[in-house]
């Protein structure tokens, strides 16, 4: 389509002023405008007829206008609020694209509670981090998620805060965030222990994490898949032979122990105190499940070089077991632990010397 307002144009437009004649005037009219080969006068005018074309009753002009207009700069205020107010086939590419939006402008858009336009600010080049922050505070899962995918955005680490405190469970957020080209180590920290064992795969690869951080993440995904392996498993000599392996190859760890009895892999630790402590079957299970005996408790794991540290977590787990009288699905593991999880949380509202730290570092090591 040749772009430029001919006389030819402008007696189509007088003699049958239909939407089509509209559309086409208000497409070669912005063209002009965009080129900023106007005079001022010029500019004035074709800002006039904008505002004439922003009121039309036909929405594909109004359409066709917004589309020729999202590349433009500096238009005035008046334009730039209807064409942001209008209806969302018009308003959304405007909102997209056009940059001279202010912050203010974006706001009010997202104070209007309009999903679509809403979703259409997430989507901005290179949004400010008061405009991220302001998006993370107030718009829906699905817009935040829209945000963190967008690498564009500038996203701080109190931004990142607010939005892991909103949608601490959501999984489209958490792989936007770890997808990210760059994210804070201290955000890494606070949601590695949720992560799948993609995600935490792609977060070596991908991120140039600290060596502590790294070898710790990659820990987690050889215990997570041990453990899953010992899921399978059903009959006790199975479930030995599995930890003899481990335990002749220098792979039975605490961490490793202590995860699987916070996912209800009870069996696993049972025989993994066996031999770490060298404790005959029968009697790990009678000083396990023995009434008001957890100093024996305390002493079994000591001789299984369990770090005092991660007793809390183990005797939670326990303490569960005990309650659910082992009416638990091994299989629902994700449950289990979230369960102990709860009474770990529990332990400083019940007065128990259990830090802050201490709790962190806890989850960290069963989730």
């Amino acid at each position: 389509m040749n772009n430029k307002l001919s006389k030819k144009d402008i007696t189509k437009l007088s003699q049958n002023p239909n939407a089509e004649n509209r559309t086409v005037a208000a497409q070669k009219v912005a063209s002009l405008y965009k080129s900023a080969s106007l005079s001022g006068q010029a500019m004035q005018l074709a800002e006039d007829i904008f505002r004439i074309l922003i009121q039309d009753v036909e929405l594909k002009v109004r359409e066709a206008l917004s589309e020729s207009l999202k590349n433009s700069k500096n238009l005035p205020q008046d334009i730039v609020t209807n064409l942001i107010n209008d209806i969302d086939s018009v308003s959304i590419p405007f909102i997209k694209y056009y940059a001279d939006l202010s912050d203010d402008d974006i706001k009010s858009i997202i104070d209007s509670q309009n999903f679509n336009k809403q979703k259409a600010v997430a989507m901005r080049a290179n949004l400010s981090e008061d405009v991220s922050h302001y998006i993370a505070e107030k718009c829906t899962e699905d817009v935040v998620g829209i945000l963190v995918s967008n690498e564009s955005a500038d996203i701080k680490e109190r931004t990142y805060d607010v939005i892991i405190g909103r949608f601490p469970e959501s999984e489209t957020i958490k792989k936007n965030m770890v997808y990210r080209s760059e994210l804070p180590v201290s955000i890494v920290e606070k949601i590695v222990h949720t992560l799948s064992d993609e995600l935490l795969k792609h977060l070596v690869l991908a991120h140039s994490l600290p060596n502590d951080i790294a070898c710790n993440i990659v820990e987690q995904v050889k215990e997570k898949t041990t453990l899953k392996i010992s899921e399978e498993y059903s009959s006790d000599k199975k479930i030995e032979e599995l930890i003899h392996e481990l335990y002749t190859s220098n792979r039975l760890t605490s961490s490793l122990v202590v995860r699987a009895i916070c996912m209800g892999d009870l069996k696993f630790f049972e025989y993994a105190l066996v031999y770490l402590s060298n404790t005959p079957i029968m009697e790990v299970r009678k000083i396990l499940f023995s009434s008001s005996m957890d100093f024996m408790i305390r002493n079994l794991l000591r001789k299984a070089y369990i770090p005092k540290s991660m007793f809390p977590a183990v005797f939670s787990a326990l303490k569960i077991i005990k309650e659910m009288r082992l009416d638990y699905k091994k299989n629902d593991s994700k449950s289990f632990m979230h369960k102990v999880i709860e009474r770990i949380l529990s332990y400083g509202s019940a007065g128990d010397d259990l830090s802050e730290e201490d709790v962190n570092y806890l989850i960290s090591k069963i989730c």
